[in-house]
């Protein structure tokens, strides 16, 4: 809404809005990438029209302007195609792995907890301000069980998320390298200089650190697409995904399985009677 009304200063009130200002909102859009080199992509469209939609829709309920006047006349932009690969290859993530373990030799602090990030990424899929949310209170490994808190979730729902093997051994090292530095803070990922939580800007740094050392250009969010994928090429019923990720509904966890290709489908055809 702050970005609707300062591309449109001519829109103050309720009953300054009309479906052809709407429209004229998504051309300025435009215009205004092109100036910067750069175009507006259809997904971007598609996300401000739908929170613009929600908007509307409270206008017209709550009669601050006329009922159909603007949900019914403004026309929906396509749904965007995605061809890109959003999931990472086991080969990419091992170099990732491969580049923390190389460079960190003589930090094993360091080397610790950068392997329980990694590990925490690719075994539960969960996102960045969930994983900087983290206490240690929320590892549990007797039931090995990871607890995600509703205060940091996008979904505003808590969620348990099975604790894999590899991550289980990863947490238990780091901890143990915690306590040994007498680490008091109550998050699980702190920073190396001090004992306090590692902040989104420390999270920005820790990406850009390994993908020039990688070679590997990777955002954090492919882990969450790389987790779905890999539950889904081995069988995990689509509902069970949904769930551990958080997902309101399961058409948003298909979008983050199109990165899987027809190839993904050989073992399970090959196994079929």
């Amino acid at each position: 809404m702050k970005n609707f009304l300062k591309v449109m200063p001519e829109i103050t009130t309720p009953l300054d809005l009309h479906p052809y200002l709407v429209h004229e909102f998504f051309k300025r859009l435009g215009k205004r990438a092109k100036r910067n080199n750069r175009e507006i992509r259809v997904s971007t469209i598609r996300t401000y029209f739908n929170k613009l939609q929600v908007f509307f829709n409270w206008l017209e309920m709550n009669d601050l302007v006329e009922k159909g006047s603007l949900t019914s006349k403004i026309i929906k932009p396509p749904n965007p195609k995605y061809n890109d690969e959003k999931a990472l290859s086991n080969a990419l993530v091992s170099k990732i792995i491969a580049s923390i373990a190389l460079h960190n030799t003589d930090n094993d602090e360091q080397l610790k907890r950068d392997l329980a990030i990694i590990k925490t990424l690719q075994y539960s899929g969960i996102r960045k301000g969930e994983l900087l949310g983290l206490r240690v209170q929320d590892v549990d490994f007797i039931q090995k069980t990871l607890f995600i808190n509703s205060d940091t979730s996008k979904s505003k729902k808590s969620r348990y998320i099975p604790l894999h093997y590899s991550l289980r051994t990863a947490l238990k090292f780091y901890l143990q390298t915690r306590a040994s530095k007498n680490t008091t803070s109550e998050y699980l990922f702190v920073s190396i200089k001090r004992d306090a939580p590692l902040t989104r800007q420390g999270m920005k740094y820790w990406v850009k650190k390994y993908k020039r050392l990688s070679g590997v250009n990777f955002h954090l969010h492919q882990f969450r697409h790389t987790f779905a994928c890999n539950l889904a090429t081995q069988g995990t019923a689509i509902i069970n995904i949904k769930n551990l990720l958080g997902h309101a509904t399961t058409q948003m966890t298909e979008r983050y399985l199109r990165s899987i290709k027809t190839e993904d489908a050989r073992s399970h055809i090959d196994s079929l009677l």
